[in-house]
């Protein structure tokens, strides 16, 4: 009998196992297609995929933690805005299409993954946001410390704070918001099991 060789071929790269369910190249490819994660002015390819990666290990920990709590079900969530807000970052319909075509993916799994980033943000809107409310210190700190300076340093004219109070709070509270989600999820990461597989 002739022994047969076989060329070993790559299906799919597993670059993380989040409680034993994958993150692949698929995952990662459709993330930067449609934009899921902002790219970092002057973050190289290889940067920007490992944020990819970690963005997904993160959504993938909160869903797990979501599902798990039999929280996705009772949340509402607008999945049609969600999608559209996604094309529109992919420069319209044709051009997602396009782009997805050239990877050889379909929409299903970007769709997939949408919905879960949304189910996701709208969890969060409910359980965080209203806690996140910044003080009269807080905006004040970040206004003199922060915001006024940078204004200075690149030549623009400083207004009064109470002219821009509003901006400054919403800044203070993404900020306070991000934190509190942060720390959500590295809660759910010291219970999970994470392995991730770099180059």
């Amino acid at each position: 009998m002739v022994p047969v060789l076989l060329a070993a071929v790559e299906v799919e790269r597993v670059f993380a196992l989040v409680n034993s369910v994958p993150i692949l190249t698929s995952d990662v490819e459709v993330a930067e297609v449609a934009a899921l994660v902002p790219r970092q002015a002057g973050e190289s390819e290889d940067d920007y995929e490992r944020a990819v990666v970690t963005a997904l290990i993160e959504l993938e920990l909160r869903w797990q933690d979501l599902q798990a709590a039999a929280i996705v079900q009772s949340t509402a969530v607008d999945v049609d805005a969600a999608w559209q807000a996604v094309v529109r970052r992919a420069g319209g319909e044709e051009e997602l299409g396009r782009r997805l075509h050239a990877l050889g993916l379909d929409q299903m799994a970007l769709r997939s993954m949408v919905r879960k980033a949304a189910v996701v943000e709208a969890y969060v809107a409910r359980r965080f946001a209203p806690f996140v409310r910044p003080s009269a210190d807080e905006i004040e700190k970040i206004w003199r410390e922060e915001l006024a300076p940078k204004l200075r340093a690149d030549g623009k004219v400083v207004p009064p704070l109470a002219d821009v109070r509003e901006q400054v709070e919403a800044i203070v509270r993404e900020r306070k918001l991000t934190d509190e989600v942060q720390r959500w999820t590295s809660e759910l990461a010291k219970r999970a099991e994470v392995v991730r597989y770099l180059r």
